[in-house]
């Protein structure tokens, strides 16, 4: 189990879980008052804060302890700033797949398509994601330190 947690996107994916479960808690939370769009546009924004600040401890702790680690405020900045371009096909699909619905008749279905239109989506901006916070947002100062570390920078 420790080998699997010491490659960074095996860490950012059960960060991603665990923002997946955040995203689809708010969403099932504000719809209760707002339309599926508006919380589901909400949820993002929740889910991505709760995702950046759970990489910046976990998934990519090892950038934080270099001698001139960037501000946590751009940070958060710059990592809902990527957020927001992989949010376009997580959007997109979302959108697609709310628009075309399977043709499933079953009322338990219909009530939960607009949580399970969610998943791939978000599988979509979690690759997206991974790229820019691996190479950008986390990065360290100095990236021949991390090709020198022993980390398998192809994860």
């Amino acid at each position: 189990m420790n080998l699997l947690l010491k490659h960074t996107f095996i860490r950012f994916a059960i960060v991603g879980g665990v923002g997946f479960l955040v995203d689809l808690t708010s969403m099932l939370l504000l719809s209760i008052w707002l339309p599926h769009l508006f919380a589901r546009g909400i949820a993002f924004w929740i889910a991505a804060s709760s995702n950046w600040w759970w990489n910046r401890h976990i998934t990519f702790i090892d950038a934080q302890k270099i001698k001139h680690k960037k501000a946590a405020v751009l940070q958060w900045m710059q990592f809902l700033g990527s957020s927001v371009v992989a949010f376009i096909p997580n959007w997109g699909c979302y959108l697609f797949l709310l628009a075309h619905p399977p043709a499933i008749s079953s009322p338990t279905f219909i009530l939960l398509w607009p949580y399970l239109a969610m998943a791939p989506g978000v599988l979509a901006g979690m690759m997206l994601n991974y790229i820019f916070s691996r190479f950008w947002i986390f990065s360290s100062i100095n990236p021949k330190k991390n090709l020198s570390s022993g980390e398998n920078t192809s994860a």
